[in-house]
């Protein structure tokens, strides 16, 4: 049991069959949009890995735009948090899902015209990005909302696999696209997904009480110190956002180098970082839907054993880089991918289950804000690290630092006693 913000949870009481989800019809809606949406962003992210790298031909640039791409989130999202908990969090959903399909076009289109910088894309990114810091509040604060406490985690774990299966369809079919259509026709698609999320959330049925009077600074100042105060109140949450900052940190190496690595290293094309992609979310995917089952063994247990193994593996990943052989160099890398993965996904399905049982529905949009902001700090910090070994090391060997920083992590947390509640 645990005890917080006055609440008694039952930690126990979680469902281990997705069969009782056939009776939340609506959660399954926002499952669906969260599926299309990942569908485009499969597509999208091989098609900006290799974009960003055509167009800066630098692997220091590429790691430094990736980390200014995530300071609106740290930046804004307290705020958005605390304003979002006062408004229409489906309103938003469908306000956001469209502003971001207009941005990606509007990449799209400035290149074919041949007018994308580096500037301008950064530029572009921070806007999508900005968008985020709404939409991604909202998100989490309706799940509450559509979904029965005794399914938090089955719930979880359904979206999460859900997502990655979908996921490795479209990075399968990743290379293919851009061969085919090039990087403006998979970023056409990923705004296409972006609307139909839009379209889908307007059929979910939502009853949301808001307050007559509308969003101020006073109010949105009230309910982000609330929101900290609650985070503080809470050794075990506290704890929890360390966690999630450090799973969110051993995938930075793999997202600032991960087109270098493979176009210097594996010496493969977009093909080639899809199939590695691949890889990785069809192992994320396993471990997403492994997770439930998993009732054995403590939470506090499988986060840190997960997490070493995703240390190690970054480690074997960067070996991967050095070997002789191609056959060695693929099998070596894809074989880490595995994995990252799995460990990965069971992390994600254990710490979304505990953060859900953990917050009040009432601060669910606020506290959404600031633990992604915790969340996501670590990824500039990751980002502007890779991009300073980059400099000074080949990029296996910054890889295999990044993979022997996270374990040594990792290892402190196995003297963190607050972890046992999980």
């Amino acid at each position: 049991m645990v005890y917080f913000a006055g609440k008694v949870f039952d930690m126990e009481s979680q469902a281990t069959s997705y069969r009782p989800l056939k009776t939340q019809p609506e959660y399954l809606k926002l499952i669906a949009a969260n599926v299309i949406n990942r569908f485009g962003d499969s597509i999208d992210g091989i098609a900006i890995a290799w974009l960003m790298y055509e167009i800066t031909n630098s692997a220091a640039l590429m790691a430094l735009i990736l980390g200014l791409n995530y300071i609106p989130t740290i930046l804004l999202q307290p705020i958005t948090g605390a304003m979002v908990e006062h408004m229409s969090k489906k309103r938003v959903m469908i306000l956001f899902d469209v502003g971001r399909g207009l941005v990606v076009s509007a990449i799209a289109v400035c290149y074919v015209l041949r007018l994308l910088t580096p500037v301008l894309l950064t530029a572009m990114m921070l806007l999508i990005s900005t968008l985020e810091s709404f939409r991604s509040p909202a998100g989490s604060a309706v799940v509450p909302k559509l979904l029965s406490p005794g399914l938090y985690k089955v719930g979880s774990a359904l979206n999460q696999t859900a997502s990655r299966v979908t996921e490795l369809v479209g990075l399968a079919l990743a290379g293919g696209v851009v061969a085919l259509l090039g990087c403006q026709g998979a970023l056409l698609i990923d705004a296409a997904t972006f609307f139909l999320s839009a379209l889908i959330i307007g059929f979910i049925r939502l009853r949301e009480e808001l307050p007559p009077d509308r969003v101020s600074l006073r109010k949105t100042a009230k309910s982000f110190l609330e929101g900290f105060s609650l985070i503080r109140s809470s050794r075990v949450l506290v704890v929890l956002l360390f966690v999630g900052a450090l799973m969110n940190f051993m995938f930075v190496p793999l997202n600032a180098y991960g087109a270098p690595f493979v176009a210097d290293f594996l010496k493969g094309g977009a093909e080639a970082l899809s199939v590695i992609n691949i890889a990785l979310v069809a192992s994320l995917g396993l471990g997403s839907m492994v997770a439930p089952k998993i009732t054995r063994v403590s939470g506090k247990t499988q986060l840190i054993a997960c997490g070493l193994i995703e240390g190690v593996a970054l480690c074997v990943f960067a070996a991967g880089g050095y070997l002789a052989s191609a056959v060695l160099r693929y099998a070596l890398v894809l074989l880490a991918c595995a994995l990252l993965g799995f460990t990965a996904g069971v992390i994600n399905v254990v710490y979304s289950a505990a953060f859900l049982r953990l917050v009040p529905q009432d601060y669910m949009a606020r506290l959404s804000g600031l633990s992604n902001a915790i969340l996501v700090s670590s990824m500039p910090i990751g980002s502007f690290l890779c991009s300073a070994l980059a400099a000074v090391l080949p990029v296996p060997a910054a890889i295999f630092a990044s993979g022997v920083l996270s374990v040594l992590l990792y290892l402190l947390l196995t003297r963190v006693k607050s972890l046992e509640a999980l």
